[in-house]
């Protein structure tokens, strides 16, 4: 009977913690040769072989790492974090190495993905310029280069999904926003 009881305290703490640790496994993006998967787990970008095996930690800290997305050649990996203090776009190579920021506004950027080898295509929430007829709380679409250089606006639309072709054309799914004025 006391064997009984002890397994079951034990099943039911057991299945208790199980519930209380989900995996957090989120942001998952294969490889353009397919032969790995980069996905965010708690907070931090890892890579596995797309059979199966043991996970490669790329970034580490109490920063937020996600949205990982790959280089069309396999060899870097974009992701945000914000190690900086707002979401920046940062790039690793994809074996593991130090990330290096590209962005550095001070509003939130999410890397969506490579124009090509060279260029990470990334949303965000900036003024174009003051005149601009949209305005800064709408998500844009810009481009950074691998050197870090000033981000340049690439369209502004708000979308909802993008991908680019192996021949660097892009398709969008694009938002219809409707605005409302009031009295």
């Amino acid at each position: 009977m006391r064997k009984s009881i002890v397994s079951l305290a034990l099943f039911a703490v057991s299945a208790v913690g199980a519930s209380a640790a989900p995996l957090w496994l989120r942001n998952v993006a294969i490889s353009p040769d397919g032969a790995t998967i980069a996905f965010t787990y708690k907070g931090n970008i890892f890579t596995v072989p797309a059979k199966g095996g043991e996970a490669r930690q790329l970034t580490s800290g109490s920063s937020y790492n996600t949205n990982p997305v790959w280089s069309p050649d396999g060899t870097k990996i974009a992701f945000g974090s914000d190690r900086e203090g707002s979401m920046d776009v940062f790039v690793v190579n994809s074996r593991g190495g130090v990330p290096k920021r590209l962005t550095t506004n001070s509003g939130n950027e999410t890397p969506l993905a490579f124009k090509d080898n060279d260029h990470v295509l990334f949303s965000a929430s900036l003024l174009p310029s003051p005149t601009a007829a949209q305005g800064g709380f709408n998500q844009q679409v810009y481009t950074v280069d691998l050197e870090g250089h000033r981000p340049k606006m690439f369209i502004s639309l708000t979308m909802s999904a993008l991908s680019v072709g192996k021949d660097g054309r892009v398709l969008y799914h694009d938002k219809k926003v409707t605005m409302f004025a009031s009295d």
